[in-house]
């Protein structure tokens, strides 16, 4: 059985949450107004990474506000993606990307409240000895499993959400090869976490 983590732990975790639920909850009114089906709107809204990464930081840190405790890997393998997800955003989408109202705050929790929170909480609140060097390779499964889903999502659909699997026009064995790569760059991210993690903890 895993330890508890502090009360503030399972505060921080929990505003975490909340973000994560109103965010997703507000996208997914914005999606009824204008695709007029929660469902349509629910599979559109699941072909992106962000998403996933944001659906899985609701549920995870709402268990954590409540039972206090979870699989410290479920946190770290989450810290990487939200570094990710932050990052893609910030570096690569944020200049062309201008939304307005309602999607302004989804946008902003998507890629900047909840990533931020759960890296600070992991930084913050994991445990050395349960989640260290040798849980890197689980970091590995995240890009893995979502991108097997978006080839599968783009076989039926024909709509592939990010250009580095789009199998319609790379061909398989490249996409393959890409998803090889962010399985390195998800570890290579995590790798950087634990360093950071150590030096932070050293300081203070």
């Amino acid at each position: 059985m895993y330890p508890y983590y502090p009360y503030p732990a399972r505060i921080l975790a929990g505003i975490i949450s909340a973000i994560a639920i109103l965010s997703l909850a507000a996208q997914s009114i914005g999606n009824i107004e204008r695709d007029g089906s929660l469902i349509e709107g629910w599979s559109a809204m699941l072909r992106f990474f962000t998403i996933w990464g944001n659906l899985a930081s609701a549920v995870a840190f709402a268990w954590i506000a409540w039972r206090g405790r979870i699989e410290p890997r479920i946190p770290f393998a989450l810290a990487a993606a939200l570094v990710i997800i932050a990052a893609v955003y910030h570096l690569l989408l944020a200049s062309m990307h201008h939304p307005e109202g309602l999607d302004w705050w989804t946008n902003i929790a998507h890629h900047t409240l909840v990533p931020a929170g759960g890296i600070l909480w992991w930084l913050l609140f994991s445990k050395d000895e349960l989640a260290g060097w040798r849980s890197l390779p689980i970091v590995m499964l995240v890009p893995l499993i979502y991108g097997a889903f978006a080839l599968i999502n783009g076989a039926v659909t024909g709509f592939y959400p990010y250009f580095f699997l789009d199998r319609s026009t790379l061909g398989l064995g490249a996409v393959l090869v890409n998803m090889a790569g962010l399985a390195i760059l998800f570890m290579a991210v995590a790798a950087a976490l634990l360093g950071l993690r150590k030096i932070i903890r050293v300081r203070a």
